[in-house]
């Protein structure tokens, strides 16, 4: 467990703004280069624009976990979203009909935990304030699941044996990444625990 300066992490914060956003205005200008704008596509540039403005708006890290192989598992976690892009593969109009309708569902899952995560947004594991209502009240990791279905929405306009191994790579770190990341709020705050017992599961209330 470290500290990081402020002023380190608001540089880090401003980078890390900078090239995702450039990232995702790149592949914006592809879609509409490519006449793919749709509703779907709007509702995830909606997305992406609060995603983005977490980086500047987030609340600066309390402690910052230093084991290195947690925090490779988070990134991993957090940069396999790279991978899952491009224009739909499938011919099939049910599965394109069905991914669509899952990745709208984990969009609109990831825009209100996003708002509802607000400043305590984060990309590696680190402490900052720990939200326990709206979302977070019913399951742990509300962002980290609105990831995992947007992924499958993915697949299942592009299936294929490399998509599903990278879906099962990328939910596995997600589910990786939440464990030990709540094994390091535990011991960095002393409220976490007790949310813990309050909120009983991570992903899926009643089942993980």
């Amino acid at each position: 467990m470290a500290t990081i300066p402020v002023r380190w992490q608001r540089w880090l914060d401003i980078y890390l703004f900078l090239n995702v956003t450039g990232y995702f205005v790149w592949q914006g200008w592809r879609v509409f280069d490519e006449r793919r704008l749709d509703f779907i596509e709007g509702v995830f540039i909606v997305h992406t624009a609060i995603f983005c403005l977490c980086f500047l708006l987030r609340a600066p890290a309390r402690a910052i976990q230093t084991k290195i192989g947690h925090q490779a598992i988070a990134l991993c976690a957090f940069y396999s979203g790279a991978l899952f892009m491009g224009p739909e593969t499938t011919q099939s109009p049910l599965l394109l009909q069905c991914s669509r309708y899952t990745l709208l569902a984990g969009m609109l899952l990831g825009i209100a935990a996003l708002i509802q995560l607000g400043r305590s947004f984060g990309v590696l594991i680190a402490a900052r304030e720990v939200r326990t209502t709206g979302l977070y009240g019913w399951i742990r990791h509300p962002m980290y699941l609105s990831d995992i279905v947007m992924r499958f929405g993915y697949f299942l306009s592009h299936p294929s044996w490399l998509v599903a191994m990278l879906l099962v790579v990328s939910s596995v770190c997600y589910i990786a990444r939440a464990m030990l990341e709540e094994s390091f709020l535990t011991s960095a705050s002393a409220t976490y625990a007790d949310y813990m017992r309050r909120v009983r599961y991570r992903f899926v209330p009643g089942v993980f």
